[in-house]
């Protein structure tokens, strides 16, 4: 049998955590519904399951194939540049969550979406058509589709 890595662990913790958030979902939501309305336990039931299905094969294909755990970006090359990517990312989401309470939310999410692509490096005429499409996607979803008023005036 081989070795258990630091995934399985990451996987049991996943897979744990969804099922004690599943099971507090399902002892604290309604269960009942009017009729056509999915109800109010779907959604966190259907994020749990999705979570422990992808725990579950984490853990299995640490088995398979062990590595070292967390072997991705910030494993790789120049943990500094990582770490300072990962700090401006957060720093920009803080920005975001401030400027919404005082700019409508597509100017907001625009400048948000523009800073997170200077973040990546991307070209600046890239940069201005993907932020303006993400927030207006965004925009359309929310306000539109599922009616839930942004501040956007």
């Amino acid at each position: 049998m081989k070795k258990a890595n630091g995934n399985t662990v990451i996987g049991l913790i996943f897979l744990i955590a969804a099922g004690i958030i599943m099971y507090i979902a399902n002892t604290t939501l309604k269960a009942t519904a009017p009729a056509g309305d999915p109800g109010s336990r779907l959604f966190p039931n259907l994020a749990c399951g999705a979570i422990m299905l992808l725990a579950v094969i984490i853990i299995i294909q640490s088995f398979k194939k062990p590595s070292k755990a967390f072997a991705g970006i910030l494993a790789d090359g120049d943990r500094r540049q990582s770490c300072i990517r990962t700090l401006l990312i957060l720093t920009d989401l803080a920005l975001f969550l401030v400027l919404w309470n005082f700019i409508p939310f597509l100017a907001a999410g625009f400048i948000f979406m523009f800073l997170q692509c200077m973040i990546f490096r991307e070209k600046l005429l890239f940069s201005v058509f993907y932020s303006a499409g993400v927030t207006g996607v965004l925009y359309v979803m929310f306000a539109i589709f599922l009616k839930v008023r942004l501040n956007i005036y």
